[in-house]
């Protein structure tokens, strides 16, 4: 009876750690999910930096491939922001990059379901020196209003978001 009762705990234990298994992209679960539509403003005024990535995470989600040498700055930081509920079909997650100190940008970032990347496209962008640049972005399932602010005149591009994730310009 003592046999069978070592074997059933241990049987109980080893269920319990294959169950508990987080895969190395586990870590992404821990950020909010947000609702569409929203705006995202992300500027030097209203954001807060949060958790920052490591560079493992941020080569485990491929981000050297979209900010390129710019994630080898000392001064670059680097974060997700959210997670927009865009689709079932594919992850979706908004980082926020500091280049530098003077530029902040919100990008979007839309993964397949083995975390390879389908697209990305900046959502927001602010600058702090000449206070020439500033971008904002209204998200939906399928589209991105992106308004650009030169010199605090607006103009608008749209984007298309496909079925697969896939962004391009309408």
């Amino acid at each position: 009876m003592k046999n069978i009762c070592k074997s059933l705990t241990i049987i109980i234990f080893l269920i319990i750690g294959i169950a508990c298994k987080t895969n190395k992209y586990s870590f992404v679960n821990e950020y909010p999910v947000k609702q569409l539509p929203l705006i995202d403003s992300t500027n030097f005024s209203n954001h807060v930096e949060g958790k920052l990535l490591s560079k493992e995470e941020q080569k485990l989600l491929k981000l050297p491939s979209i900010f390129e040498d710019q994630l080898n700055n000392e001064k670059a930081k680097i974060g997700i922001s959210y997670l927009p509920k865009i689709s079932d079909n594919f992850q979706s997650v908004v980082f926020y990059f500091y280049p530098n100190n003077v530029e902040i940008i919100s990008m979007l970032v839309n993964y397949d379901k083995d975390f390879t990347i389908i697209n990305s496209q900046v959502l927001a962008y602010d600058e702090i020196t000449d206070g020439m640049l500033k971008t904002t972005s209204k998200l939906d399932k399928n589209r991105i209003e992106l308004t650009e602010y030169i010199s605090d005149n607006p103009s608008t591009l749209y984007f298309k978001i496909s079925n697969d994730g896939n962004i391009s310009r309408e």
